[in-house]
């Protein structure tokens, strides 16, 4: 056995997960067999090696999945699902191309074969056309990361928590024919492009008085712990957001029941947006601990004890409840922090079958969010919306 060989097959799978909009039962097989094989998740390109693409090949998805495709750094595989029993040998098979030796230099071999054919493609075609100018549509491009959750911290007894964020810059192809711009919220913010998608900063006052470059940034709709087809593009000086333009990312012939709809699954959706939360949040464990409820809950499993135990854990928090306190402050649904113990509470009436309100229409959330995104920095906005958390299956849309 060589040193290559070797490694591979001691490299751990770091999956990440790109959500289209109605593919919520295949994000939850891939997460729960994720946690079952012990595979921590990546929570960016750079420290991902499996892209799985959950949902079928659409259109409107390709571009930004394209993008984030190339910030993975090899060895490498990306896999599509659609359908949940798929899932286990699918990631069987995918952890078998990622091991082998053979494999990997094939795939390396061949996408050098593409970029040399394309980089061909690309110079005749330059050299045709002459001087002629060329008006390229506006790429999708960038993504924002998380810190890596502190893996010693217990909120039993934790000492430090934090949210901070990163975000990388990719670019993408165009997608404009396939995005819902009828919801589509907030300023339109203009801007100069450099060769290959790469947003020009220009400058502007900060709130300060001090010159600062402003950058557009997208965030989403491939993210971790991101609402499924979400899409917001930021104007950012320094980490502050000037600027907020929200849109969805939605598949031909949406309007397909949604997954959540029914009483049976109201606790677990509550808690799916907890395990959102608590992960931006950076609480692994009180966040592994709600997908693993919820998970259970999904297969028909009595959680009530576990269920109790976790929620008063999260509630008594101090470090957790002044983290989100203010947060995303919102006349009619409060705080994050609010928000967060209304989840739990909800939860809680549905395993005892009481009564729970409505689901939130998504449309308002995403009306409020441009308002409540600009002036927040960079982290601060992730938290704002994972404690809204929009299920853009329930929009009542359709393409094609």
């Amino acid at each position: 056995m060589d040193l290559t060989a070797w490694l591979l097959g001691r490299t751990p799978v770091r999956p990440l997960i790109a959500s289209a909009v109605g593919a919520t039962g295949v994000r939850l097989a891939v997460e729960r067999e994720m946690r079952l094989r012990g595979w921590r998740p990546a929570l960016n390109p750079a420290e991902a090696n499996l892209l799985v693409v959950a949902g079928p090949d659409d259109a409107a998805m390709a571009p930004f999945v394209d993008a984030v495709w190339q910030l993975v750094p090899a060895p490498r595989v990306r896999i599509g699902l659609a359908d949940p029993s798929e899932v286990p040998a699918a990631l069987s098979e995918a952890e078998r191309r990622l091991r082998s030796r053979d494999e990997q230099r094939s795939s390396t071999a061949a996408e050098m074969t593409d970029v040399h054919v394309t980089d061909e493609v690309e110079h005749h075609a330059d050299a045709s056309h002459g001087q002629h100018e060329h008006h390229h549509e506006p790429a999708p491009n960038g993504e924002h990361d998380q810190h890596a959750p502190d893996e010693h911290m217990d909120h039993g007894e934790h000492h430090e928590h934090t949210s901070g964020a990163e975000h990388d810059q990719h670019g993408g192809g165009g997608h404009s024919e396939h995005m819902d711009h009828g919801h589509h919220h907030g300023h339109d913010m203009g801007g100069m492009e450099m060769p290959g998608g790469i947003p020009m900063a220009d400058r502007a006052d900060d709130r300060d008085g001090l010159k600062l470059d402003r950058l557009t940034v997208p965030l989403g709709p491939v993210l971790p712990a991101w609402p499924s087809g979400l899409l917001v593009r930021v104007v950012l000086q320094g980490d502050v957001v000037q600027e907020a333009v929200v849109a969805t990312v939605l598949p031909h012939g949406h309007g397909t029941p949604p997954f959540w709809d029914g009483e049976a699954r109201i606790a677990a959706r509550r808690l799916d947006s907890c395990v959102r939360l608590l992960t931006v949040a950076d609480w692994e464990y009180a966040a592994v601990t709600a997908a693993r409820l919820r998970d259970d809950l999904l297969a028909g499993e009595d959680v009530d004890v576990r269920f109790a135990r976790w929620a008063r854990q999260v509630r008594r928090s101090r470090i957790l409840r002044w983290s989100l306190t203010g947060i995303g402050a919102h006349a009619a649904s409060g705080d994050a922090w609010d928000r967060l113990t209304r989840w739990i509470d909800e939860a809680a009436a549905a395993l005892k079958g009481t009564e729970n309100p409505g689901e939130t229409d998504p449309t308002e959330i995403l009306d409020a969010l441009p308002t409540l995104l600009t002036g927040t920095e960079l982290a601060t906005a992730r938290l704002v919306v994972a404690s809204f958390d929009p299920d853009l299956e329930r929009l009542r849309v359709s393409h094609g």
